[in-house]
């Protein structure tokens, strides 16, 4: 699967840590993969918890409006899988040490992985521009993160920035969509068209064996040939189909998210308050419900970024 898949970016970068000297901070001296995590733990998070909410500070990547999640963390060894697969049969009769260690991958470094998914914009490059606008959103929290990775300065500009973490980007293979709600638009391939390209083949190789008086087994060969060519030209073909990105589903951005969630939380306080009312005080209530809450309109009211709940004046929940 591409990077960019569903009309979202998924983007992924694996950023390595220099790892080779002591530093000191104040009176302690640490590794930077310790200041590192240290740095991340002390980065606020979504305001999505009652702890969070508590604290009022929120993600300093909740800024953009343009990233949906995004999650930083260190991976200091490779994932051991244990032992590979064998005969237990053949391994007695070898009379294998299942105590003795086998060979295991080993980074060289530490590395920070950055992970996140975002609305690419038309028209221009991505994930640079992306990179870009999130370094102006928050430079001082990605200083704090990526100090002691390779490369790595605070007087960077915003495509410095970005040049160095694309340097380190590696393919996404598994992208996350979660945003459609009824089956995405597949074009499908018939039957009956698969059946076009190997059928075209037997008769021109019929035709063409016929009008040269092959014998009948070079005759027969070459329809073989040309069937079996057709069939190839199908897998192809429905592997190019295959590899085109999901396609966008519908009021998908972080905007319109944003403005659904708000809407669903307004309408849920308007139906609660509307209980017993009668039709025609429904009806002006609800005429008053759409001006106040605007459903066309992503600029506002909508729900802000990074938070799990709306916050609703006394006068909009009794709209």
């Amino acid at each position: 699967m591409p990077n960019l898949d569903g009309g979202h970016y998924f983007f992924t970068a694996l950023l390595p840590i220099d790892n080779r000297v002591i530093v000191e901070h104040g009176a302690m001296k640490s590794s930077p993969v310790h200041m590192v995590r240290d740095a991340l733990e002390a980065l606020p998070t979504a305001l999505q918890t009652p702890a969070s909410e508590l604290t009022g500070i929120a993600s300093p990547f909740a800024r953009s409006l343009r990233t949906h999640f995004l999650r930083v963390f260190v991976i200091d060894a490779a994932y051991y899988n244990g032992r590979d697969p064998a005969d237990s049969i053949l391994s007695a009769i070898e009379a294998t040490d299942l105590l003795s260690p086998q060979p295991s991958d080993r980074l060289a470094c530490p590395y920070l992985a950055f992970v996140a998914d975002f609305d690419p914009m038309p028209g221009v490059e991505e994930p640079r521009s992306w990179l870009e606008e999130l370094w102006r959103l928050a430079k001082p929290e990605l200083c704090s993160v990526f100090e002691y990775c390779y490369g790595f300065s605070a007087d960077h500009d915003a495509a410095a920035f970005a040049d160095l973490v694309l340097k380190c980007q590696v393919e996404t293979t598994m992208p996350f969509n979660d945003y459609w709600t009824a089956p995405p638009p597949f074009p499908s391939l018939s039957p009956l068209q698969l059946a076009i390209a190997p059928v075209l083949g037997v008769v021109a190789a019929v035709g063409v064996a016929a009008m040269g008086g092959w014998p009948w087994w070079s005759g027969l060969t070459l329809v073989v040939l040309l069937a079996i060519a057709g069939i190839v030209f199908d897998y192809w073909l429905v592997m190019q189909r295959g590899a085109k990105p999901f396609p966008i589903a519908p009021n998908s951005t972080l905007r319109d998210v944003l403005k659904a969630l708000y809407l669903q939380q307004a309408f849920t306080r308007f139906a609660i308050a509307q209980q017993g009312a009668s039709p025609a005080q429904l009806r002006a209530s609800f005429t008053e419900f759409v001006a106040a809450t605007r459903p066309g309109d992503l600029d506002g009211p909508t729900q802000p970024p990074g938070v799990v709940r709306s916050s609703f004046a006394a006068e909009t929940a009794n709209a």
